[in-house]
């Protein structure tokens, strides 16, 4: 079988987290639902994550919960070519991240997604908690790279250094990185670093900041694909068969018309409010955050329908 980071290739699919509509519980049968229609749209990739599947709302034992219940239901599937990733919370200490790095090997994850979002004051900090994490729990990293608050005037552009990045690469259980910063010239930069020693899942702007690195970089986070898995599923087929006409019709017919969605009233917002329309989950969110107004949701609901009404016509 192939290695971890191998299998690591074309869509990552993000869960995200349904809330009941008290606005307050998690909705754990939608949550179980909802990654069983992902795969059995065809997703093999499973990612809970601190944005998406809404960690930041949540207490450290609602993530627990979370992540053991996304392991569990994926694992239901009893199929090999599955992988699981979860995280650990956004702002915590490094015996915190040892514990549900711990907690996920102990529910059978197959990687454990770690986001450093304390103050950058030297990178060896940044080094020595992934090097301190690693050390304690022998279970498969993903890095996940966003920009760092700043600490001192040194670092005061956020970014990762692209040397940080190359030790981190040389950490025996590192085996991704999720580059999160967005900005095309650096993570090609990044790519062309450490591609050749972790799998990198590219996040921000979907199959066309994707296309741009896909010559080096092996895999991208799930966009369109969290209401239509196979359109990403198929994207990827078609970029291996050099159908470049196929890649550029899903861009240009899918992914950007949702972008307007994504630009304007926010990803997060945007992906629940649809996934209402497409009957998958409630577009219930959890304070602070709220879901969108009736005109708003109305419209996202007409983009979905333009949407869905190409795939029949063009992708049955």
């Amino acid at each position: 079988m192939l290695s971890l980071k191998d299998r690591i290739k074309g869509p990552v699919f993000s869960i995200i987290t349904p809330f009941k509509n008290n606005g307050k519980d998690i909705d754990y049968d939608s949550l179980e639902n909802y990654i069983q229609y992902l795969y059995d749209n065809g997703a093999k990739l499973f990612y809970a994550m601190a944005f998406n599947t809404r960690y930041l709302l949540m207490s450290e034992e609602e993530i627990y919960k979370v992540n053991e219940c996304v392991i569990k239901k994926v694992k239901s599937f009893k199929d090999d070519e599955t992988i699981t990733i979860v995280g650990d919370p956004l702002d915590c200490s490094t015996e915190t991240s040892i514990k549900f790095a711990e907690h996920a090997k102990h529910h059978g994850a197959d990687m454990i997604s770690l986001i450093y979002r304390a103050y950058l004051f030297f990178d060896d900090h940044v080094f020595n908690h992934y090097n301190t994490i690693s050390n304690a729990v022998d279970l498969p990293i993903l890095v996940h790279e966003m920009p760092f608050m700043k600490g001192i005037p040194k670092h005061q552009n956020g970014n990762w250094s692209i040397e940080l990045l190359d030790r981190l690469a040389d950490i025996p259980n590192v085996m991704a990185v999720k580059e999160d910063a967005k900005l095309d010239d650096y993570t090609k930069d990044i790519v062309d670093k450490i591609s050749d020693r972790v799998a990198i899942v590219v996040s921000g702007n979907g199959l066309q900041q994707w296309s741009k690195v896909s010559e080096k970089c092996q895999a991208w986070l799930s966009g369109i694909g969290n209401l239509f898995p196979k359109t990403e599923l198929d994207f990827y087929k078609y970029h291996l068969n050099n159908q470049q006409d196929k890649c550029n019709e899903i861009i240009e017919n899918f992914e950007k018309p949702f972008f307007f969605v994504k630009d304007n009233y926010s990803w997060h917002l945007g992906i629940k409010s649809a996934m209402e329309h497409l009957n998958i989950m409630s577009k219930q969110e959890r304070m602070p955050y709220q879901e969108l107004d009736e005109e708003k949701h109305k419209h996202v609901g007409e983009i979905v329908r333009q949407i869905k009404q190409y795939i029949i016509l063009h992708f049955k």
